[in-house]
C-alpha cells in the first residue's frame, strides 16, 4: 500500500487512494476493508463496467459526495473518474496529457497531471492541476480554471487568482464559506481563493524550513505541504511532506504541529503524535470525530491521532477488539431503556449503537465515554429479545451484545363526559378523555365509550365504560376514573295537541278529544285532565296517545278550556294552551208576519198572509211546520211551503185562508135570525103531515121570512155586517236537544 490522498465519507468511512497497488479502498467505519475501484492492473480500462474490475493508473486522491459518488484522481491517466453504485466512469478528462477544455464538457478537457481533488459546499468537484499549474472546478459537467495561469512559478496574490503564477499545487480544501484552500507545493506556501476570486498567501514563506509553530502561519516555512483538509471548526491540516510533519493552522491563523518530529521513519501503534517519526506523508483527512488522519506513503500507512495524543492505525487495519454490553432491566411501556458500554483500546470508543428488537431497528443513540444510555420509549408490551450493535469509530471495530427484556404495560386512564338525552330521542355520540397515552402513540391510541343499554333505554342512570382502540393500544391497561360521568336518561317533553269542536251549545254535551305526543319518539301513556277554567270536567286515561271526555250541559257562554297531561315515568307532564270555546245557546227560530196582519175576505173567498220564519241566534237547521187556531167556523187553512227550515236565512210561509160561503151574524142582524126561525119551522112542518092549510101557512111564513133573509141585497141598505176572527198561527220545530219548540204569532181575519 502507498496511501497518496485519504477522504471521509458522511458515514465515517474511510477511503484511501492507494498509487502502487492502483487501487481505491474503502476502510468502514467498523473495521472492514473493501476494493471500492481498481484490479490492481496499472492501466486504463473498465469504464461502464463494475469498478472493482477497472484498471487505474496511479491513482492519488479521493473524494465523497454527499451522495455516495467517490471521485478519484487517476493521475497519470489524465482523468478523474467516479464510481457510482459499484459502476465506474469517466468524469473528466479525455486522456490526452495537456491543457483544453475550459467552458466546455469536462470529460472533453486536457489534463495534466491531477493531483488532489476536493468537493465544494455547492457540489462541484475543485482540482488540483498540478501539470498545467491550475485550479480547476468542475460543475453540471463544465470544467472551468479558477487559480493559475498556466505559468509555473508564484506571482499574483492579492490579484484575480486566474491571473496567479502557481508551482505544482497537490493539496486543496474548501470552507463552508466559500474559499478555497490549496497546497501550492513547489512555492512553500498554502494559499486562498476568497469567494470573490481573489488569490493570498495563507500560510508559508516560500522558504524551505520547519519554523513558525506556535506563531502566524504566514511567517511559517514548509517543505513541500502537499495534502490539506478542513475540520467542522475551520483548522486547515497540512501535510508537510519532507518536515515529515502534520501540521495545523487555528481558524485565527496559529500554526502548530500535531503529528511528527521532524525525524524520518515509521512510528508504531501508541506512538505519541509529537514525536513520532513520519516517512513523507502526503495526504491529509479529518474522521467526523474530529481526529486528523495522515496517509504516511512511504511507510505503507494510514494512522489516526487520536484524543489522547497519540497514533494508532484504523481498526480494520489492527487486531484490537471491542467489548460492548449492556443492561435492560423490565420495565413499563415508555420508559424502557438500555445501558450500552463499549469498552476498547485505546481510549473509550466513539459513534453510534444501534438497538434492534430481533431485526427491527428500535433505536440509535452516540456513545459518550463509551456509553450510551438507550431510551426504548417504543419497545412495545411483552417479552424482547434485543440486540445491541456498535457501528464502530473507524479506530475501534464494530460488535454486537444480546439481551432480554419484559415490558408491562402502560397504565391509562379513561374520563367519559357526563351525558344527558331524553328519553326516545337518538343516544348522542359519547365522549371522554383519555390520560397517560405517550407522545408518541397519541395518533395511535384512542378511547371508544360505550353505554350497556338498550337501543331506546328508560329513564335512569347507566355508566359509560371505554375501551382502548388504535395500533398500539396493546401496550396499555385501561381503568375509569374515579370521576367518570354517566349517561343520564331523562323524561321526555311532551305536547299536549287539544282541539274542541268548532261549535258547541248550552245543554248539549261537549265533546272534547286530546292527543299527547312525544317530542323525541315512543307513547306517552298515563292520564289526561279535561280542565273548564280551573275546574275538572273529566279525568280520561291515555290510549295510544289519545284520550275523550265529554262536559255535560255547558253554560252558554266563553269556556277557557285545556287539558293537563300527568306525565309517566318515561315523559313529563305537560299542559296545553288555553283553548276559548265559545258556547252558544240552542238554535232557535221565529215566526213574523210580513205585510199586512189583517186581511178581509168575503165568504165563500180566501185571503193570504205573509209569514216569515228566521233563525234565532246560530242557524236554526230543524223542520218548522205549521198550524192555526181561531179560525171561522167551517174556514180552512194551508200554508205553502208546508214546512221550512230557516238555516242562515228568513224562509218566507204563504198562509192561505178560506172563508166559509155562509156566515152566522150577531145580534144586531135580526132579519137573519128571522131568516132562520122560519127555515127551521119549514122544515119541522114537512116533518109533519102537510095538510093544505099547513102547507099555505109555512108558505106565507117562508115568504114573509124569505123577502129579508135570503134574497139577494140589491141595495145599500141590505150589506151584511164584516166579522173579525183572531188567528193563531203555531210554527213548531224540534231543536238540537230533541225538544219540540213552538213559537206563534196573531193575524186578524175580517169575513163579510
Amino acid at each position: 500500500m502507498r496511501p497518496a490522498g485519504v477522504a471521509y465519507d458522511s458515514a465515517g468511512n474511510l477511503f484511501v487512494a492507494d498509487s502502487a497497488r492502483n487501487q481505491v479502498f474503502e476502510i468502514s467505519i467498523g473495521g472492514a476493508i473493501t476494493v471500492v475501484a481498481g484490479n490492481g492492473t496499472q492501466g486504463f480500462a473498465g469504464d461502464g463496467g463494475p469498478a472493482s474490475a477497472a484498471e487505474l493508473n496511479s491513482p492519488s486522491s479521493v473524494a465523497v459526495a454527499a451522495d455516495g459518488t467517490v471521485y478519484i484522481a487517476d493521475s497519470d491517466n489524465q482523468r478523474i473518474r467516479a464510481v457510482k453504485a459499484g459502476s465506474i466512469t469517466t468524469f473528466a478528462g479525455n486522456g490526452v496529457r495537456g491543457y483544453s477544455g475550459d467552458g466546455g464538457a469536462a470529460t472533453s478537457a486536457s489534463l495534466n497531471q491531477p493531483a488532489a481533488i476536493a468537493l465544494d459546499s455547492t457540489g462541484a468537484l475543485l482540482v488540483c492541476d498540478q501539470g498545467n499549474e491550475r485550479v480547476r472546478r468542475i460543475n453540471a459537467g463544465q470544467i472551468t480554471t479558477i487559480a493559475g495561469n498556466g505559468t509555473q512559478g508564484f506571482a499574483g496574490d492579492g490579484g484575480v487568482a486566474t491571473s496567479a503564477e502557481l508551482n505544482e499545487p497537490s493539496g486543496i480544501a474548501a470552507s463552508p464559506d466559500g474559499r478555497i484552500f490549496f497546497a501550492d507545493t513547489a512555492n512553500e506556501r498554502i494559499r486562498v481563493v476568497s469567494a470573490a476570486g481573489v488569490i493570498s498567501t495563507y500560510a508559508g514563506t516560500g522558504v524551505v524550513g520547519t519554523s513558525g509553530d506556535g506563531g502566524p502561519a504566514i511567517t511559517a516555512q514548509f517543505s513541500r505541504p502537499t495534502g490539506v483538509a478542513l475540520d467542522t471548526a475551520n483548522n486547515l491540516f497540512i501535510a508537510d511532506e519532507n518536515n515529515h510533519r502534520l501540521r495545523r493552522i487555528a481558524p485565527g491563523g496559529t500554526i502548530t504541529t500535531v503529528a511528527g518530529g521532524g525525524l524520518q521513519g515509521l512510528a508504531p501503534d501508541g506512538s505519541i503524535a509529537l514525536n513520532s517519526p513520519q516517512n513523507l506523508p502526503t495526504g491529509a483527512a479529518v474522521s467526523n470525530f474530529g481526529w486528523p488522519v495522515i496517509a504516511d506513503a512511504a511507510n505503507h500507512t494510514v494512522q489516526i491521532v487520536f484524543t489522547d495524543g497519540k497514533l494508532y492505525s484504523p481498526g480494520a487495519l489492527n487486531g484490537r477488539a471491542t467489548a460492548l454490553t449492556q443492561e435492560t432491566p423490565d420495565a413499563v411501556y415508555g420508559t424502557a431503556e438500555a445501558v450500552i458500554t463499549a469498552a476498547g483500546s485505546p481510549g473509550s470508543p466513539q459513534g453510534l449503537v444501534e438497538v434492534l428488537d430481533g431485526a427491527t431497528p428500535i433505536a440509535t443513540a452516540s456513545l459518550v465515554q463509551g456509553t450510551a444510555t438507550v431510551a426504548l420509549p417504543t419497545l412495545g408490551a411483552g417479552s424482547h429479545n434485543l440486540k445491541a450493535v456498535y457501528a464502530g469509530d473507524g479506530l475501534h471495530r464494530s460488535t454486537t451484545s444480546t439481551s432480554s427484556i419484559v415490558i408491562s404495560p402502560a397504565s391509562v386512564t379513561a374520563t367519559p363526559a357526563a351525558v344527558t338525552a331524553s328519553f326516545g330521542a337518538p343516544l348522542p355520540a359519547l365522549t371522554g378523555s383519555l390520560s397517560g397515552v405517550l407522545p408518541q402513540d397519541q395518533s395511535n391510541v384512542s378511547a371508544a365509550f360505550t353505554a350497556t343499554t338498550s337501543s331506546r333505554p328508560t329513564v335512569g342512570t347507566y355508566p359509560i365504560t371505554a375501551t382502548l382502540t388504535g395500533a398500539a393500544s396493546a401496550n396499555y391497561t385501561l381503568s375509569l376514573a374515579a370521576n367518570s360521568g354517566k349517561l343520564t336518561i331523562v323524561p321526555a317533553a311532551t305536547t299536549v295537541n287539544f282541539a274542541p269542536p268548532s261549535t258547541a251549545y248550552a245543554s248539549l254535551p261537549l265533546q272534547l278529544n286530546v292527543q299527547v305526543a312525544s317530542t323525541t319518539s315512543g307513547m306517552p301513556t298515563g292520564t289526561v285532565q279535561f280542565l273548564d277554567g280551573s275546574n275538572v270536567v273529566a279525568t280520561a286515561p291515555l290510549i295510544n296517545g289519545s284520550a275523550s271526555a265529554v262536559e255535560l250541559n255547558p253554560a252558554t257562554g266563553n269556556h277557557a278550556l285545556s287539558v293537563a297531561y300527568s306525565g309517566d315515568a318515561d315523559f313529563h307532564a305537560s299542559t296545553s294552551a288555553n283553548v276559548i270555546e265559545a258556547v252558544n245557546a240552542l238554535p232557535d227560530f221565529t215566526i213574523g208576519v210580513t205585510g199586512n196582519t189583517q186581511q178581509t175576505a168575503i165568504a165563500g173567498s180566501s185571503a193570504n198572509f205573509t209569514l216569515s220564519v228566521a233563525s234565532q241566534g246560530t242557524p236554526f237547521t230543524g223542520a218548522v211546520t205549521f198550524s192555526a187556531s181561531g179560525l171561522p167556523a167551517g174556514a180552512t187553512v194551508s200554508f205553502s211551503p208546508p214546512a221550512v227550515v230557516p238555516g242562515a236565512s228568513k224562509a218566507p210561509v204563504t198562509m192561505t185562508v178560506l172563508a166559509p160561503a155562509t156566515t152566522a151574524h150577531s145580534a144586531n142582524a135580526q132579519p137573519e135570525l128571522a131568516f132562520a126561525a122560519a127555515v127551521a119551522i119549514c122544515l119541522l112542518g114537512l116533518r109533519r103531515r102537510r095538510t093544505l092549510p099547513r102547507l099555505l101557512v109555512l108558505f106565507v111564513a117562508c115568504a114573509l121570512f124569505g123577502v129579508t133573509g135570503c134574497g139577494a141585497r140589491t141595495a145599500p141598505e141590505s150589506v151584511l155586517p164584516v166579522t173579525n176572527y183572531a188567528i193563531t198561527v203555531h210554527a213548531t220545530g224540534t231543536n238540537l236537544a230533541g225538544n219540540i219548540v213552538t213559537h206563534t204569532v196573531g193575524v186578524t181575519l175580517a169575513v163579510e
